[in-house]
């Protein structure tokens, strides 16, 4: 430990005057002798510099109509159809996860205001699912927020984001999760 306590001392006085130069001298000095001691010992020790990093999982509560911080996965307009009443509608045309491939899935769509905000009223909410045969929905066309999550698969996943629905026509949604 005496070679260590000479060391940095020594080591920040030849590094100079500035302080990131005697914050590296310092880390350095500290790495060298922690690399010397563990191959006198053959033991592994990791120094403090090293940044370990994790992932957390986030809870999307789809059926609450608030905006994520983030968006989650994509949503998108794959096509649109012309309906035999010309009417404005929306179907999930496909829910596809990267790792798994296509799954079913639930979402909800809410209205964005002129102002950004989101209608959060029960009568508004727009609760859409994926069926065999295209399972669609009579909406007033615009811009909604939508929310949506896997269906039936162990680990649930999100997709969030915003969609313009296009009017007089049925709109296909395809998701993919994240």
């Amino acid at each position: 430990m005496n070679k260590l306590a000479f060391l940095v001392p020594a080591l920040v006085v030849l590094s100079g005057c500035k302080s990131n130069d005697i914050t590296r001298a310092v880390k350095d000095g500290i790495n060298g002798a922690v690399n010397s001691v563990s191959s006198s010992s053959n033991q592994s020790i990791s120094s403090s510099n090293q940044s370990a990093y994790t992932a957390t999982q986030t809870k999307v509560l789809a059926y609450k109509a608030t905006k994520e911080s983030r968006n989650f996965g994509q949503i998108s307009l794959a096509s649109t159809a012309e309906n035999p009443k010309k009417q404005t509608r929306v179907a999930i045309n496909r829910c596809l996860h990267p790792r798994v491939g296509e799954v079913k899935c639930k979402a909800y769509m809410y209205e964005i205001s002129p102002q950004g905000w989101l209608i959060d009223a029960q009568s508004n909410r727009i609760w859409l699912e994926t069926r065999t045969t295209h399972y669609d929905k009579v909406v007033p066309s615009g811009s909604y927020y939508m929310k949506a999550r896997t269906e039936g698969v162990a680990k649930e996943s999100y997709a969030t984001g915003d969609i313009n629905i296009v009017p007089f026509v049925t709109n296909y949604v395809d998701i993919t999760f994240e």
